[in-house]
């Protein structure tokens, strides 16, 4: 018992690895360019282990959008536990926000060239799966589209347009997967100040008066 647990833990640890190898891949390459030997050779191993654990590029690619959407999803949850007005809640998940686009770059750079292949891509046999990718990111835009609502109403948030705002904002945050760079030395809380910093900036034309 206690050997195929520990055979069980191996071998989500095994797929973890793969999965990372496959979004620094992903995020340098573009998921056109990448195959399943660029995946191989970035682990060090063979391409049997990568298929061990995925069966195509695109089921790889998929979990690996899945996976930067659950860390944006339960991070946001989390920042919204502490309560607080509508903008205060919206700081939170905005900060808890760039700091994931910091700190699991790789995956989150993922996120634009989904977007890309529902839109510009030959779904195929793969739609439905994108439609299932699309509707999680949905959902959580939403999220901001919701807290912007919550913001017109009790007044923490100046008049705006709640869809355009959550577009427009994250739009801005969004885009510090593609202009971050750490810096040597840097730590953990030098992220966290440079978050409040992004999402102080981008939301402060919002709040209210």
């Amino acid at each position: 018992m206690a050997a195929t647990a520990f055979s069980d833990v191996a071998s989500i640890d095994r797929r973890e690895e793969v999965l990372a190898a496959a979004a620094e891949c992903f995020m340098r390459r573009g998921y056109e360019a990448t195959s399943m030997d660029d995946v191989a050779e970035a682990l060090g191993a063979t391409k049997g282990r990568v298929y061990h654990h995925f069966r195509s590029k695109p089921e790889l690619f998929f979990e690996v959008y899945r996976r930067a959407m659950a860390i944006l999803v339960n991070g946001a949850a989390a920042a919204e536990e502490g309560g607080g007005s509508a903008a205060e809640r919206l700081e939170r998940v905005s900060r808890i926000h760039v700091l994931s686009m910091m700190e699991t770059q790789t995956f989150q750079r993922s996120l634009t060239l989904g977007a890309d292949l529902y839109r510009f891509g030959n779904a195929g046999v793969h739609k439905a799966v994108l439609e299932e990718l699309m509707d999680i990111r949905r959902s959580y835009e939403d999220v901001f589209r919701r807290l912007f609502a919550e913001g017109n109403a009790d007044g923490s948030l100046g008049p705006l347009d709640p869809s355009l705002a959550m577009r427009t904002v994250l739009g801005a945050l969004n885009w510090v997967a593609i202009w971050y760079s750490p810096q040597p030395g840097e730590t953990r809380a030098h992220r966290e100040r440079l978050a409040e910093d992004i999402a102080t900036q981008v939301l402060g034309g919002y709040l209210a008066g």
